[in-house]
């Protein structure tokens, strides 16, 4: 009886104790035409970006080719910031927060060193056609 209360309490602490690296983004399943009139920044060529609602604090899409997107949450990954990210418009290359100034590349999500973050920001899968954008969760 021990060994199955043992075992029992293991297990729950097992569930417990595991934690998402990421919990801060949402669903997201969506598209749209980049190349319409409609989306004026994603046109900027390699520096294209704009921002669109979804996810846990919305979805921010660059383009960095002309077929070559990607989907980040605007959820700061900093531990302990719930800050939402925003396109720094001086450059359109880096992802700020404004909240606790971390700084992430617009072509990988990664985090700018000295910044604080040491995650990348979490990324939504894209699929390009041509004329649409697809953007969903990867799992």
């Amino acid at each position: 009886m021990k060994r199955l209360l043992l075992t029992f309490a293991f297990t729950i602490l097992a569930f417990v104790g595991c934690k998402d690296d990421f919990e801060d983004f949402g669903y997201v399943n969506f598209y749209v035409e980049p190349d319409s009139t409609m989306y004026a920044n994603l046109n900027l060529g390699s520096r294209g970006w704009e921002y669109f609602e979804g996810g846990y604090r919305g979805v921010i899409v660059c383009r960095n080719n002309y077929d070559n997107f990607k989907a980040y949450e605007r959820s700061c990954t900093l531990d302990g910031c719930h800050g939402r990210l925003e396109v720094d418009e001086t450059d359109n290359v880096t992802i700020v927060c404004s909240k606790c100034g971390a700084g992430y590349l617009s072509y990988d999500g990664s985090p700018l060193s000295g910044s604080g973050a040491k995650r990348f920001l979490y990324m939504y899968c894209t699929v390009y056609d041509g004329q649409r954008l697809w953007v969903s969760n990867c799992r």
